[in-house]
């Protein structure tokens, strides 16, 4: 995995957090707003599409992220960003996947079959 992401219970917030570097900053929003404990499940499906070929180009847009998603890089665009601020990051859409996956893994070892 070329990022490093730390997936962890926050016991604050009684629940997952992720961290991940500032140059994918906005993966975090769109995880825990957009995806949060159910799983990555459409938006994961759709990346497959793309990496798989079946599909040139897909977008979806969640609670706070619209992710626009190519085969090479996939666009997160945070849609409550002031302006003047950056409202969007960029990462390698088989990146994204991985850390999609590693969401699934870590909601299903804190719920199991519960969700």
């Amino acid at each position: 995995m070329k990022y490093k992401v730390e997936i962890y219970e926050d016991e604050d917030l009684d629940g997952l957090m992720i961290d991940v570097p500032k140059k994918i900053g906005f993966v975090v929003d769109l995880v825990l707003s957009d995806i949060q404990e159910d799983g990555s499940g459409i938006r994961l499906d759709l990346l497959n599409k793309v990496l798989s070929k079946e599909s040139l180009y897909e977008e979806i847009t969640g609670n706070t992220c619209t992710m626009e998603i190519n085969y090479d890089i996939t666009k997160i665009i945070f849609e409550f960003a002031n302006e003047g601020q950056l409202d969007h990051s960029f990462i390698e859409t088989e990146e994204l996947k991985k850390i999609f996956m590693l969401w699934n893994e870590a909601i299903e070892k804190k719920y199991g079959n519960s969700r």
